[in-house]
């Protein structure tokens, strides 16, 4: 089996070992989300998306701390006591858009909204990608995206 590529020439498989010589380059890429309900937000990652804890302490910050994996992608989140504080942007906490490389993103799609949480259609951009967005209970919004022939 060959090597996912991007249509710009990304390398897409996650492959970690290129370059490890250089202390330069970087061997992985973990947003943080800040939570204020720590255990509600492993809860959708959970049940929503099909995400593991692989890592997690209660007793941390205002609601705790976890750490998620679904095959290569991870994730953490944390309350925001538990790194120095972090200024709200309005009453959120500061915002940026997650993007998750997956399989099969019309099945991801599929197991979202049976699971009862809301997702924009998919939609196959000029980029070589197909696409859908989710929001997560704290306002994190994820894309989730997947190479189209």
């Amino acid at each position: 089996m060959s090597t996912p590529v991007s249509r710009r020439g990304r390398d897409l498989s996650g492959d970690r070992s290129r370059g490890a010589g250089d202390p330069s380059t970087f061997t992985a890429l973990v947003p943080l989300l800040m939570c204020n309900d720590v255990p509600a937000q492993i809860r959708f990652y959970i049940e929503v998306l099909g995400f593991t804890v692989v890592d997690r302490m209660d007793d941390v910050g205002a609601s705790g701390f976890a750490a998620l994996q679904n095959g290569g992608a991870s994730i953490m989140l944390a309350s925001p006591t538990y790194v120095p504080k972090a200024p709200l942007v309005g009453d959120r906490h500061p915002q940026s858009a997650c993007y998750i490389y997956v399989r099969d993103v019309a099945a991801l799609r599929r197991r979202v909204v049976d699971a009862g949480w809301p997702a924009t259609e998919c939609v196959d951009r000029f980029y070589g990608l197909r696409e859908f967005e989710v929001v997560d209970p704290e306002g994190h919004v994820l894309l989730f995206g997947e190479e189209i022939e």
